[in-house]
């Protein structure tokens, strides 16, 4: 809901592209600053004690928004600042839920953990850009985020028993965050070739690929000549492609290597997306978001499971937080799509930048093939 309702807020302020993918870079610009601190914070501050501190200050994100609309004074520069805000939560957020995984499960379930979170989440995300689209339509944009705070405040009261329930408990290191300690977690991932590879790739998508999303507003409008409640279904068929996506993985898992339908997935997506970027049928636009989706849902889920597989537990948080320094691309990767739509149009620049991400993927698994071949959790 946030993803829709962000683009389509900042291009209605601004009438720019430009803009849009100004603040997109804002909401991602944290992960360059926060994530290669994360993993040692982690370690120090306790898991379960970060993930509820990042659903807090979700909440707390949101009703600024909500106040900001409800002044008048709402302005691409402030969401800038509060959407800042909402990067560096997730900064932290993500690699720790990830984390928390094989914490309660152990490797041996992991796969099917991360599966499980994968489902729910896809199921949620269904219904979540349609809601956004109506809601936007119905009630302008301060009516989603009302109902964004409030889905915030339902996910931060089912969290709070973290803090008192069963299962492994979180302990403190000795040592807040260092930069030794920084330099350990990059020669870990540097000597492992699976890893790394993974890392690289995470890298390409997120500079040439995902920033797509922060474009969506213009597509829909410009290209697609369709309104707030037609770009809530665009987002749909990314999402429901990833539930498609999941269950496919599910049933294939056992049968293919997990390296494999990882590569083959995030590949699958560069040609999806090429495709819908010069598309101008939205039939077809929406069928190649669909596709990507399958594609993103390999990416998303087996990218976690190969690097916590590949990864010791005493490594676990500082890898998973580099992963995210790859992830942080993905701001840079924004203020270049930006810059290149204005420049050559928005559909020239997404159909480039996912052909170069394909050709790119092809070159990492060539000079590291070992992520091919990732470790097979013990029954």
């Amino acid at each position: 809901m946030e993803m829709v309702v962000l683009g389509w807020l900042v291009f209605d302020l601004s009438n720019s592209a430009r803009m849009v993918s100004l603040v997109g870079f804002c909401r991602t610009l944290p992960l360059l600053l926060v994530s290669l601190f994360s993993g040692p914070i982690i370690d120090y501050v306790g898991r379960r004690r970060v993930v509820i501190a990042a659903q807090s200050a979700n909440l707390t994100a949101y009703m600024a928004i909500v106040l900001l609309l409800w002044s008048g004074k709402a302005a691409p520069w402030n969401i800038a600042i509060v959407v800042f805000c909402l990067g560096a939560a997730w900064a932290l957020d993500w690699p720790t839920r990830r984390s928390l995984v094989p914490d309660m499960l152990g490797k041996e379930r992991m796969v099917d953990g991360l599966l499980l979170e994968s489902f729910l989440s896809g199921f949620a995300r269904i219904i979540a850009p349609s809601m956004a689209g109506a809601l936007i339509a119905r009630y302008g944009a301060i009516g989603c985020y009302i109902g964004m705070a409030i889905l915030s405040s339902c996910a931060l009261t089912i969290l709070l028993p973290l803090l008192r329930g069963s299962g492994p408990r979180d302990t403190k290191p000795p040592k807040v965050a260092s930069l030794p300690v920084m330099a350990e977690g990059m020669r870990y991932v540097r000597s492992n070739q699976t890893i790394l590879a993974v890392v690289l790739i995470t890298l390409v998508m997120n500079v040439w690929i995902f920033p797509y999303v922060s474009l969506l507003p213009v597509f829909a409008r410009d290209v697609l000549h369709k309104g707030p409640i037609e770009l809530g279904f665009l987002s749909t068929g990314t999402v429901l492609g990833s539930f498609l996506g999941l269950l496919t993985l599910h049933f294939l898992r056992q049968r293919v290597n997990v390296g494999t339908l990882f590569v083959v997935g995030t590949g699958w997506m560069c040609v999806a997306l090429a495709v819908f970027a010069l598309s101008q049928l939205y039939p077809l636009s929406w069928a190649m978001l669909l596709c990507a989706g399958m594609g993103m849902a390999c990416f998303g889920t087996l990218q976690s499971t190969i690097v916590l597989l590949s990864t010791s537990d005493a490594m676990r948080s500082r890898v998973m937080g580099i992963v995210v320094l790859a992830i942080g691309g993905d701001p840079l990767g924004q203020l270049q799509i930006g810059a290149l739509a204005e420049r050559f149009g928005v559909q020239n620049t997404l159909a480039g930048q996912a052909s170069a991400a394909l050709l790119a993927l092809i070159l990492i698994v060539t000079l590291w093939p070992g992520v091919l071949r990732p470790p097979v959790p013990s029954d």
